[in-house]
């Protein structure tokens, strides 16, 4: 059954299901109806390929206009998400690890990688995978969704925390070096990913 687009459901399936666990009622009370009003906001963005994407998307961001009302300060609300993220994503980034040391493994990640980090890209992407050579695995992302609603709802500044995620899960692989010399979020032409087989 395809998965739905509701507060509940986006907020249950999103990297801070368990953050939201130690929340108070008061303060899911108010982070639920600013996710369903994203949801009817942001419609045309809502399609199934999408979902993963704006699940944590619409709750970093429901969750960051929820602490500014607070009155709690941007950096520290961000750093915060950053958190969140991260702590959840301490399985993948150590999967990834795994893989990348299997000796002779670079071939296949050079195929996987762009199709893992493209699954999710349905409206409002556009990324397109680059032939550099047997030692790198590249793609370029011309349009990012995160960019396009973070600056739509008025918080560009949300953004590159999604970046910086990208450099947390990458930035320590085996043998692989991760290099990006520009994203979306942070007013570049484009999100340039490289990962590069060290000989």
């Amino acid at each position: 059954m395809a998965r739905t687009f509701t507060a509940k459901s986006m907020m249950k399936d999103s990297r801070f299901r368990a953050f939201f666990k130690t929340c108070d009622e008061k303060k899911l009370h108010d982070i639920e109806p600013r996710v369903a009003q994203l949801i009817r906001e942001e419609q045309a963005f809502c399609v199934p390929i999408n979902r993963p994407n704006l699940c944590n998307l619409f709750c970093a961001l429901a969750l960051y206009q929820s602490d500014l009302s607070e009155g709690i300060d941007a950096e520290v609300s961000r750093e915060r998400i950053v958190g969140i993220m991260e702590t959840h994503l301490i399985p993948r980034k150590r999967m990834f690890q795994r893989m990348a040391s299997i000796p002779g493994i670079f071939p296949l990640l050079r195929k996987w990688i762009p199709k893992l980090m493209m699954k999710g890209n349905g409206h409002g992407w556009d990324s397109a995978e680059l032939d550099l050579g047997k030692d790198v695995c590249a793609f370029d992302t011309r349009q990012c969704i995160f960019a396009t609603i973070f600056r739509k709802q008025g918080v560009p500044e949300l953004g590159p925390c999604f970046c910086r995620i990208d450099d947390y899960l990458y930035s320590e692989l085996p043998g692989i070096d991760f290099r990006r010399s520009g994203t979306c979020c942070r007013g570049d032409a484009c999100c340039d990913f490289r990962f590069i087989r060290r000989r």
